[in-house]
């Protein structure tokens, strides 16, 4: 596991406390019934501040699981 991945992985507990390390790898929109409207901002406000970078909000529905936020998270890191 990358420290990118770890980074994001704290930010998913955080935001998900049911997730347990290995299963935020695997959570998606349509996999947790917790993830909602208001557990989306949250997330991407969690990650936005532990990576300091910003959030395309036209784009939202398109990070919708960890692999989908931490493709998003890399391409920004690149692009700064």
């Amino acid at each position: 596991m990358t420290e990118r991945d770890r980074r994001l992985t704290k930010c998913f507990t955080a935001v998900f406390p049911e997730l347990r390390g290995g299963d935020a790898t695997k959570a998606t929109l349509e996999s947790m019934a917790s993830w909602d409207s208001i557990a989306t901002a949250t997330l991407l406000s969690v990650v936005s501040e532990e990576f300091g970078i910003p959030i395309d909000y036209e784009i939202v529905d398109q990070l919708n699981s960890y692999a989908a936020i931490r493709d998003y998270v890399a391409a920004s890191e690149r692009s700064s």
